[in-house]
């Protein structure tokens, strides 16, 4: 009988806490890029650890990153945890060419004529402002590291004045998450950073 009560005793600690704890496996397995962490969702999917405030908020993130010719950097914001349903900007590489599409709520955007004179063979670093709070997003990309004297009047990008142009009525919708992270084809992603709006109006 004593054997049996110490068998069980045994199972009940292993069971209780000297067992798997899936969430600390999840947290050892958080890789570094920059001054940010995130999980290998695979496929060059990463979800970063830090999520947004509130899906009705806006945020700044800052991306820096180098694309090889023929590849491409998706920056999802707004997302699921899996990626999806989010407010999401594409850059690719076409030589030295630039491409940025957006896609949200199942509409494409193609914004690469206003990115014409960026060279796409060097390092990059862009600032999107996404306000999700705004229906649709009110979105405002700044080539270059984040800097007080950004504001709506030098932006490579704004939906509330550039939308037209393109001849979209408005930026393509809005995401339905509180998650972010990127997809990198043929790309490395040097840095990310998430932040309150550059833009606060």
């Amino acid at each position: 009988m004593k054997k049996l009560l110490t068998v069980f005793f045994c199972l009940a600690l292993a069971a209780c806490g000297g067992g798997h704890n899936p969430d600390k496996d999840n947290l050892s397995k958080a890789l570094q890029v920059g001054d940010s962490s995130y999980y290998d969702l695979g496929s060059g999917k990463g979800l970063m650890s830090e999520g947004i405030s509130a899906v009705s908020a806006g945020a700044n993130f800052e991306i820096t990153f180098t694309l090889n010719d023929g590849g491409s950097l998706s920056l999802h914001t707004f997302a699921n945890s899996s990626l999806q349903s989010g407010f999401t900007v594409t850059f690719t590489r076409i030589g030295n060419v630039l491409q940025v599409h957006a896609d949200a709520q199942g509409e494409v955007q193609d914004w690469s004529s206003l990115f014409a004179a960026v060279d796409a063979s060097t390092t990059l670093t862009f600032n999107l402002d996404i306000h999700n709070n705004e229906r649709p997003a009110h979105v405002l990309i700044w080539n270059g590291a984040k800097a007080s004297d950004m504001d709506h009047t030098n932006t490579v990008y704004n939906s509330a004045e550039d939308s037209l142009d393109l001849n979209y009525d408005a930026a393509p919708g809005n995401g339905s998450g509180r998650a972010w992270g990127f997809t990198a084809t043929n790309a490395q992603l040097l840095n990310a950073r998430l932040s309150s709006p550059q833009d606060g109006h």
